[in-house]
């Protein structure tokens, strides 16, 4: 009941102001004599909405509005921060390779492969010494870099991590494979490596 009061109190001398305010303008600008001192009443009325604005939005009532009002500018917020993300640009063999040749998962030297066969893209890459976390970091990774190309003209993404064991051998250490719908639908934010295996359509790991 009170929150309503100050609620009243606050519009009623909002209203208050601007006219007072519109009158002092008028007979300021004509040069005509008032009959009241309208430039004082609007000072008062911004008083008393500046006091009882105060008081009600100290009130639950003035609190929830308030919690209203910042939902929604986020939300505006984001819509348009959404309303302004870039299409991707980069083909999907360049951002692959972009990240692979920066990426910190891998510490050790290694050699990348990307190749395509219809509509199939496998990514293969081989060294001597990295671990298998090392390689599901980089399998995430990879993905995310997927995702931000221009990747839907393919339907599957082949993931492979070789170890070289000399002699011109690899060993294959990690493999996935992702289908274009499983990939949209992966939040790659939040996905850890131990998740890897449930998410991916195809996955496999050496004893």
């Amino acid at each position: 009941m009170i929150s309503q009061l100050f609620d009243v109190i606050t519009k009623l001398s909002s209203y208050a102001m601007v006219i007072f305010f519109a009158m002092f303008v008028y007979f300021k600008t004509t040069g005509k004599k008032g009959k009241y001192p309208y430039g004082k009443y609007a000072l008062i009325s911004l008083v008393l909405m500046a006091v009882f604005g105060t008081l009600f939005f100290n009130t639950p009532q003035g609190k929830n509005v308030i919690k209203k009002g910042n939902a929604e500018q986020e939300a505006r917020t984001e819509k348009k921060a959404k309303s302004k993300q870039q299409t991707p640009t980069k083909t999907t063999e360049a951002s692959v390779k972009q990240t692979l040749s920066t990426t910190r998962t891998l510490l050790f030297v290694h050699q990348t492969k990307f190749s395509s066969r219809g509509q199939v893209v496998t990514i293969e890459v081989t060294d001597k010494r990295d671990t298998k976390e090392s390689f599901r970091l980089t399998t995430i990774a990879i993905l995310k870099a997927i995702k931000n190309s221009k990747y839907q003209q393919f339907n599957e993404f082949e993931i492979v991590f070789n170890r070289n064991v000399g002699n011109g051998q690899k060993k294959t250490i990690v493999k996935s494979t992702f289908k274009k719908s499983t990939l949209q639908k992966l939040n790659l934010k939040t996905l850890e490596t131990n998740e890897l295996r449930d998410k991916a359509d195809t996955y496999y790991e050496s004893k």
